[in-house]
């Protein structure tokens, strides 16, 4: 951690009113002490879950990106503190995405890998939580980004890659952890880096948005037999976008899409009846956003928004209503390389929490206070 040095403790602060009351918002890291582990890893991605199932967040840490690098879990002790940690797997991996679901219903926590042009790795759980028990699943591909979602609507979790320049899979589950069945989407030579799963046409079946680097992003609609061939673009096909998130903003009933794009401004794309996707809201200010995350995160019916940058200060713009933004710079101090935020309430007080995913230096995390 660059400036664990300094003795100063810091923290972004806001004062807003709301219904006439002052309430102000905080986003505590003590100077780098909430951090997930101290390690200065390539780290792609943190993702939260329940794996020891005592009802709080744990930590799933992606390290490697294109090298060989260790994974990691990291047990919450209930107070939004990681302290006790257990390495993923026996071998070192060039990771990017790690989910966790029971794929195969033995009520135990099992763990997806998502890693860059090596075998993808699934490690099954049990009651000793050893996860020395594990398979591959998929071929080797340049894969960027892991979802877990019931596509086929059997019951169980499939899993979603995300590829650059590969064709995008869906891996089916037969309900006891097997994988062999495999729908494609997407062109081979398509650069998507993230693939969100929602119903966005009101259907009952998911469909698949995806982000894409180099050209349009993309809405798959699944016609109810998990097949993807009606495409809806959106987008510049000249800004780089490397994360999205599904709100409803306008609060119209019609969810929204928001992109975080590298080096250009970061969209918001309202949708409508049509999925036309044709207006939109664009921010002030250029960034170099490699993860954008929406949640409520002081609690006062506005949505907020968390951009993850590259080389940068990282952002919280707090909705005060009517796409009315107040920006809040984290970490003054540090200009690092964000690529994935996610966002949970890690110490049970209500309010959601902010975890980076940083590259290269150490993973922190921002407890949100409101007074």
């Amino acid at each position: 951690m660059k400036k664990i040095r300094t003795q100063l403790i810091f923290f972004a602060f806001l004062t807003i009113t709301i219904n006439g009351f002052a309430q102000e918002v905080s986003f505590f890291n003590a100077d780098g002490f909430f951090s997930i582990g101290t390690q200065s890893f390539r780290t792609a991605s943190i993702t939260l879950f329940d794996i020891d199932q005592d009802g709080d967040l744990d930590a799933l840490v992606a390290n490697g990106r294109h090298w060989a690098e260790q994974n990691y879990i990291y047990y919450n002790d209930g107070y939004g503190g990681f302290k006790v940690a257990q390495p993923i797997g026996k071998f070192l991996d060039a990771s990017y995405a790690i989910k966790s679901a029971d794929f195969n219903n033995d009520g135990f926590m099992d763990i997806a890998v998502a890693n860059d042009n090596i075998a993808n790795k699934i490690y099954f759980g049990s009651a000793n939580q050893n996860f020395d028990k594990e398979t591959t699943f998929g071929s080797k591909s340049p894969s960027r980004n892991l979802e877990i979602a019931d596509i086929d609507n059997d019951g169980d979790f499939d899993l979603i890659l995300s590829n650059r320049k590969a064709k995008n899979k869906i891996y089916l589950n037969d309900g006891k952890g097997n994988f062999e069945r495999i729908v494609t989407f997407g062109k081979q030579s398509d650069q998507t880096l993230q693939t969100i799963i929602v119903d966005i046409n009101k259907d009952g079946f998911l469909d698949l948005i995806t982000a894409e680097r180099g050209a349009k992003n993309n809405i798959y609609l699944n016609d109810g037999s998990h097949n993807f061939s009606k495409i809806i673009e959106f987008g510049n096909e000249k800004d780089e976008t490397r994360s999205i998130d599904i709100r409803d903003f306008d609060k119209d009933g019609y969810l929204d899409i928001i992109t975080g794009n590298l080096g250009s401004k970061n969209i918001i794309y309202f949708g409508d009846e049509k999925l036309s996707f044709e207006r939109i809201f664009e921010f002030r200010e250029e960034r170099m956003t490699s993860s954008i995350k929406v949640a409520d995160l002081n609690q006062d019916g506005y949505l907020d928004i968390v951009e993850g940058n590259f080389e940068d200060r990282n952002y919280v713009l707090l909705g005060n209503g009517n796409l009315e933004f107040t920006e809040i710079g984290l970490r003054e101090d540090l200009k690092d390389d964000t690529y994935n935020i996610n966002i949970g309430d890690l110490n049970d007080d209500g309010f959601p929490d902010i975890i980076e995913a940083n590259s290269g230096t150490w993973n922190l995390y921002y407890r949100t206070l409101k007074k």
